[in-house]
């Protein structure tokens, strides 16, 4: 298969579940993925994921993807055994009924289902679903029973949603947003190690953020405490699907998108754009007016500010349980980091 080995990442990545707030299920999963390649790795005391080449350079470039994801928490057990639970992260409730999950507690992961009234059973005006009519099923009897099995108050939930190959590049599954933007930074990583001589001054981070579903948070920690020269944000972008011809304008498979808008700097920008270009790397382009929703927006202020660009993968079916990717537009994302690392001068 083509791109048999960035699948492969994506694929690990994607099968670990990682909650907003839960991140840390991932940190081992990543630093067996970045094993031999890197010079250096470190978790941050909020679980952020932190590797870096040439830590000796006196400039800093950083890539950073999130490692979180959408999910749900348990906010209460009924006296029948369903759970009752609250969103974590950016969802639509049409979205989350009917889907399978699981409920990761203290004695393991339980295998759910989001229900509610079948809507043959609906009146017509009760037919739009709201997130205080859904419960999830464990398949127990009573509020005892769901108990013994572990659960409790706080449990983070998450999609069960195995990541899947459908023709020749695409992937299907919950947690492309972003662990395909992780896959494309890890890859990235794999492949600058072979050009290490090539960095001269300039020390590469790769760091995996938390909590950037709820507002950016392991961004904000991270630019802190690095303080880049330079920082690349990988995420995903709304890819053209079903009636948003008007709205999404990036396509599947046309290579990585590269953000142009008032918050990413001029400088990177240009020079992404120039490097793909004289490298016969597909991109595509999006114009971001406000720059709102990524790392990149909190990135750009850290201390006394950072030089940001963002680029990111299309995806279709965003903050769903079937989220698409392509992994020629993750190959050739890697590809433009690893070329920008080796001919940057800060």
């Amino acid at each position: 298969m083509e791109h048999e080995d960035i699948f492969d990442i994506l694929r690990k990545l994607a099968s670990v579940p990682t909650v907003t707030g839960y991140e840390q299920n991932a940190r081992e999963t990543i630093k067996e993925l970045l094993s031999g390649y890197v010079d250096d790795f470190w978790t941050t005391s909020w679980d952020n994921s932190v590797a870096v080449i040439n830590p000796a350079g006196k400039k800093r470039l950083l890539f950073a993807a999130h490692v979180d994801q959408i999910g749900f928490i348990v906010t209460s057990i009924d006296e029948s055994g369903y759970l009752k639970f609250s969103p974590i992260g950016g969802w639509d409730a049409r979205v989350a009924y009917g889907s399978k999950v699981t409920v990761i507690t203290s004695k393991g992961s339980i295998r759910g289902v989001i229900g509610t009234i079948p809507p043959h059973l609906m009146k017509e005006k009760e037919k739009k679903i709201d997130f205080k009519e859904l419960v999830i099923d464990i398949g127990v009897d009573s509020k005892k029973e769901a108990e013994e099995a572990g659960v409790r108050v706080g449990d983070y939930i998450a999609l069960h949603s195995e990541p899947e190959l459908i023709g020749k590049h695409r992937v299907i599954g919950s947690g492309m947003d972003d662990k395909a933007g992780l896959a494309s930074i890890i890859y990235a990583a794999r492949m600058l190690a072979t050009r290490k001589n090539e960095l001269g001054d300039i020390s590469v981070y790769f760091v995996a953020t938390v909590q950037e579903e709820i507002g950016l948070r392991g961004a904000s920690m991270i630019g802190y405490e690095l303080k880049p020269d330079v920082a690349v944000i990988v995420d995903v972008t709304h890819a053209k699907s079903p009636e948003t011809k008007e709205i999404a304008f990036v396509e599947l498979g046309k290579g990585p998108v590269i953000s142009i808008g008032p918050i990413y700097h001029r400088e990177i920008t240009e020079s992404l754009i120039e490097i793909a270009e004289k490298h016969g790397i597909m991109y595509q382009r999006e114009a971001d007016p406000r720059g709102a929703g990524t790392d990149a927006w909190a990135i750009q202020i850290a201390r006394g500010g950072v030089k940001t660009g963002l680029v990111s993968v299309p995806n279709r079916y965003m903050h769903s349980g079937v989220e698409m990717v392509d992994l020629r537009d993750m190959f050739n994302l890697a590809r433009l980091l690893v070329e920008y690392s080796v001919s940057m001068k800060i």
